[in-house]
């Protein structure tokens, strides 16, 4: 699975290499058509039985060096974001971000190349037995984008429990994404991305609300149909974004 990628970074820098902790997936089916709406030209829904996906996705960034060279001062802070999966004409999958939540104001950069970041408050705790995970997250200004659904954020707490020894079909094609794509200029863009596999938990969510969904376009999404948690790593890679048409 990591072969494309690998190929890459011979010739480039990459975009952004980092470090990630305190990760955790929430995931939500949808009906395909919930979906379309909010994609650009280029992109469709990616299905797995029949269903479109949505994963809300909580972490702490550290040692985050843009260029693969530089340190980020206050180089860890945390992250969430709502992404769903998609393919293009030509079959490619990925993901597409929905919204991007971080703790970092250097990060919206992202926004001049299509990358929808957000400076937002975030925080982080684990329990003192370690197995218990709390996120916090309000987006700065958010009560300006709709006050019909209050300001964008969440409070999401989960308790781990086992290593998934055997990772289903579904838990591979839920985490196992190597590219993610944006649309800016007109056009449609591919950002390639690698890390080691991860070592995924499972989790119970002890609590959940959030408005992320709703300020994204989406239906109310229900209780998960399923959750993860991954384990620290380091080692992941993004590369930078190139035209989605070109090999």
């Amino acid at each position: 699975m990591h072969a494309p990628f690998r190929l890459l970074f011979p010739r480039q820098l990459p975009a952004l290499t980092a470090g990630l902790s305190h990760q955790t997936y929430v995931h939500w089916p949808y009906p395909p058509d919930a979906l379309r709406p909010l994609l650009p030209p280029g992109l469709r829904p990616d299905e797995f039985g029949g269903r479109a996906w949505v994963s809300l996705v909580a972490l702490v960034m550290r040692s985050v060096h843009p260029l693969g060279l530089v340190p980020l001062p206050r180089g860890t802070f945390a992250q969430t974001n709502l992404r769903t999966y998609v393919r293009t004409r030509d079959g490619r999958s990925g993901v597409w971000f929905l919204s991007l939540d971080a703790g970092h104001p250097l990060m919206r950069v992202g926004r001049a190349f299509g990358v929808p970041y957000h400076w937002a408050e975030l925080s982080v705790r684990r329990s003192a037995d370690g197995r218990t995970l709390a996120y916090d997250g309000q987006r700065r200004g958010g009560h300006r984008r709709n006050p019909a659904y209050g300001p964008p954020g969440y409070r999401l707490t989960v308790r781990e429990g086992a290593p998934v020894d055997a990772p289903s079909e579904l838990d591979r094609w839920l985490t196992s994404r190597w590219s993610s794509f944006s649309r800016w200029a007109g056009m449609l863009w591919e950002a390639r991305i690698e890390h080691p596999p991860w070592r995924l938990r499972t989790a119970e969510v002890l609590e959940l609300r959030e408005t992320l969904t709703a300020h994204a376009g989406l239906p109310a999404p229900g209780a998960p149909a399923l959750v993860h948690t991954v384990e620290p790593m380091d080692g992941l890679r993004l590369g930078a974004a190139r035209p989605a048409g070109r090999a």
